[in-house]
């Protein structure tokens, strides 16, 4: 409410001054019917006086501001006939029309002024008491956060660990664990203990000054949409104004000649035909589904770029650290003999203990999981590209590829096979784990209507049709380098009928990708500048489930804004219908036209919803 009045105080002096002079003019209606009529005078000049000198300004400026200067001719006529009082209530109406519309657009700035408000104007260098305003931070100095606060500029965390709140930046309320290395955004809030941050970005380039500055700029990139509502509304009013001036002529001549009759009926169509409602709602309805997805952790970079996600039909995914997560793992264990299958992850720890190879890495984590602990081996030998091999307590242990081993089976996927003392035991599956969230994902893209859902990867075709197959995806591409994953883009556009396509990816290497696309869409990219700059849309986590969130609020702001123009003109045309046959006043026609303004409004601000 403080914002509201600090934002709109000269104009709320100015509605004050207007009722007090027109309840005045009231009280004086019946003692001087002159001092009455110059008091609704001045009120209507109080309550329109800007409004008037803008239209003007505009006219001759050559950029017309359709809504105020229809409200502007029909109050002057009705001044002109000497229908002072509904001049009056007719301008004050519009004065309260654009109040309304200023409260609507700063309640839909409520989550950027949160942001701004919550992110740490001040930094605390690590020992260091006295805090410094953020801008006079640099890259490479070390910050110290303590628990509760929240970490004033993106970086990196050094010689600490903990958690931290992302739900500001996010909108997940899951706290994320943290340590030495992970990177960490303006804004978050550290929940455990101190931690200590190195500067990556200064101030004005944190991820959340990017989506402050976004939610200032907005898009000055016209949509399809607001290119239609234009011309619209062009033909609307023309229509309208017509209509009023054939109301203003033609009926008198059959009415005895009674032209003030049928002029204030004109200037009541000529009220109503003020376009306000759409030329307001449309862009309102794209501002608020940006403020609500950034809300929900999604950053979208423009007006067209929600436009263009209602259409998406397909979308090709980067299968790395994207669709899975970056460090393999164990998918299968599989004994053909005598031992468990425990016993078999536990000699194929023992033989990989010394390795640093990633499959190495993904077994010591599967064991982690069982709880046991690996013994020592002796007389280690690994054989680059083959296998490693050992001795221990329970003999001589063998674990590598199916040569080295001299094993015989059929696995598709990064497979590990166990010997001991010769003997085959079976083989351990290794490869990408999917994200939790990826099957679902790709369930719910599906049930959209995206019927082209592609995996795309360097690796293997056996390792990537797993995936495909797995997620349920529709098609995959496999052995791409940057370059390849654009000639496979290009591939997709020849080959999809009406293609409207997104390419999801990490940032890393899909820059090209990322701009070739109608939709390039980064995930848990924040730290990639270049990937934010190519991007049309940013996921400010690795939630894929974000991806049809983001299409079904684009496909509901297509929706708000069909249900705004149905709602315009049924009833437009109803308070066209009302006025021409006197059945409501002038004032009734305004006011009939800032109840269609208010709904339109609180029907767009439902647009991200």
């Amino acid at each position: 409410m403080d914002g509201f009045i600090k934002e709109n105080k000269v104009t709320l002096l100015r509605l004050i001054i207007s009722v007090c002079l027109a309840t005045l003019g009231i009280c004086f209606s019946n003692i001087s019917p002159v001092a009455s009529t110059l008091l609704y005078v001045l009120a209507y000049i109080s309550a329109s006086c800007v409004f008037i000198y803008q239209a003007v300004v505009k006219l001759f400026k050559r950029k017309l501001c359709i809504g105020k200067l229809l409200i502007t001719g029909a109050t002057l006529v009705a001044i002109l006939i000497g229908c002072y009082f509904e001049a009056y209530i007719a301008s004050m109406l519009f004065l309260v029309g654009e109040l309304l519309q200023s409260g609507f657009s700063l309640m839909s700035c409520r989550f950027l002024r949160n942001l701004e408000e919550s992110c740490p104007s001040v930094a605390r260098l690590k020992g260091q008491g006295e805090a410094r305003p953020i801008e006079e931070i640099q890259e490479g100095e070390i910050l110290e956060v303590l628990a509760g606060e929240r970490i004033p500029l993106d970086g990196v965390v050094v010689d600490s660990a903990g958690a931290v709140d992302t739900s500001l930046l996010t909108g997940d309320d899951t706290p994320r664990d943290i340590k030495e290395g992970t990177a960490v955004l303006r804004g978050y809030l550290n929940l455990n203990s101190a931690i200590s941050v190195k500067v990556t970005r200064k101030s004005g380039k944190s991820a959340a000054q990017r989506i402050i500055d976004l939610g200032k700029s907005t898009s000055v990139t016209k949509t399809k949409s607001e290119k239609f509502t234009k011309q619209f509304i062009n033909i609307f009013t023309l229509c309208m104004v017509g209509a009023s001036l054939l109301i203003a002529v033609i009926p008198p001549l059959f009415d005895s000649f009674n032209f003030v009759k049928w002029i204030y009926r004109a200037v009541g169509v000529l009220a109503v035909s003020c376009p306000c409602a759409l030329i307001v709602s449309v862009p309102l309805a794209y501002f608020c589904s940006i403020m609500y997805a950034a809300k929900r952790g999604m950053l979208v970079k423009s007006f067209e770029a929600f436009e263009k996600l209602e259409s998406i039909n397909t979308i090709a995914f980067d299968k790395t650290s994207t669709l899975t997560r970056p460090e393999l793992h164990v998918n299968i264990v599989e004994s053909v003999g005598r031992v468990s299958k425990v016993d078999i992850l536990k000699y194929a720890c023992i033989a990989e203990k010394q390795s640093d190879h990633p499959i190495a890495l993904a077994l010591a984590s599967e064991a982690k999981r069982f709880n046991f602990v690996v013994p020592d081996g002796e007389n280690y030998r690994e054989i680059k590209g083959h296998g490693v091999e050992c001795d221990s307590i329970y003999g001589h242990i063998m674990a590598g590829s199916r040569t080295f081993v001299d094993a015989t089976t059929g696995i598709n996927i990064g497979t590990v096979f166990v010997s001991l003392d010769g003997e085959y035991l079976g083989y351990i599956g290794v490869g990408d784990e999917l994200k939790g969230n990826s099957k679902m994902a790709f369930d719910r893209l599906n049930r959209l209507g995206v019927t082209k859902r592609i995996v795309m990867s360097e690796d293997k075709k056996s390792k990537v049709d797993m995936v495909a197959r797995s997620l349920g995806a529709t098609g995959a591409y496999s052995h791409l380098s940057a370059g390849d994953k654009l000639d496979a883009i290009n591939d997709i556009y020849e080959t999809v009928d009406d293609c409207c396509l997104a390419y999801c990816g990490n940032g890393v290497g899909d820059v090209a990708s990322l701009e070739r696309a109608d939709i390039g869409i980064s995930m848990d990219a924040l730290n990639y500048d270049t990937a934010i700059e190519k991007s049309d849309v940013v996921i400010m986590n690795d939630n894929l489930n974000k991806i049809p969130l983001a299409i079904r609020i684009a496909r509901n702001v297509k929706r708000v804004m069909v249900e705004n123009f149905i709602l315009a003109i049924v009833a437009k045309t109803a308070l066209l219908a009302l006025c021409t046959f006197g059945v409501i006043p002038l004032y009734g026609a305004v006011l009939g036209d800032l109840g269609v303004m208010a709904l339109s409004v609180l029907n767009a601000m439902r647009g991200g919803r």
